[in-house]
């Protein structure tokens, strides 16, 4: 089982995984940061992962990838902070959404940022992200984040304004007439 000591404490994924053959790009401007996130994955046995300073960075990161170089290898996960410069998260994640090839516009996104109000949430929501992580990040909650990109991936949704995950997280009982189509 995928677990780390922790201050005397277990923590763990509900289930056992092999990380060794997922690649992650990681997309945050503090250096401190960054190697914070990179080392947690390493630690949990991430296979790869590539670190950049900004959104640009990540976006270059992705097309080298996407190319079909198999020296390249796909993208398995995104974690992005939000606040960067020249490119920020939020603007990376909408041309996740937007991108032409499945293989990048489908990509899990794990948006990082110190902002979590609920304005904040509902925005990167809203864009399309799969998760939402709250600075400061620790093993534990980077390790809820993946376990629930893994143990419950939600169904991705397409309407006139909207391209992502299902932002449904729960199901709801509704008594009224069905006006979906």
């Amino acid at each position: 089982m995928l677990w780390l000591l922790l201050l005397g404490s277990r923590i763990t994924m509900s289930k056992e995984y092999d990380l060794r053959g997922v690649r992650v790009l990681v997309a945050e401007d503090s250096e401190f940061m960054r190697s914070l996130i990179s080392d947690i994955l390493t630690e949990l046995s991430v296979g790869d992962t590539v670190a950049v300073h900004n959104g640009e960075e990540a976006k270059a990161e992705l097309e080298k990838s996407s190319e079909g170089d198999m020296s390249t290898p796909l993208y398995d996960l995104i974690f992005s902070d939000w606040a960067m410069q020249p490119c920020d998260g939020y603007e990376l994640l909408k041309w996740v959404r937007s991108h032409h090839n499945p293989d990048i516009r489908f990509l899990p996104f794990i948006m990082v940022s110190a902002y979590s109000t609920l304005e904040w949430v509902t925005q990167a929501r809203d864009a399309g992200v799969t998760e939402f992580l709250t600075k400061p990040v620790s093993v534990r909650t980077i390790v809820a984040r993946l376990s629930s990109v893994i143990e419950k991936p939600r169904a991705f949704v397409k309407t006139g304004q909207y391209f992502g995950p299902d932002r449904r997280r729960r199901a709801v009982p509704y008594n009224g007439t069905d006006r979906r189509r």
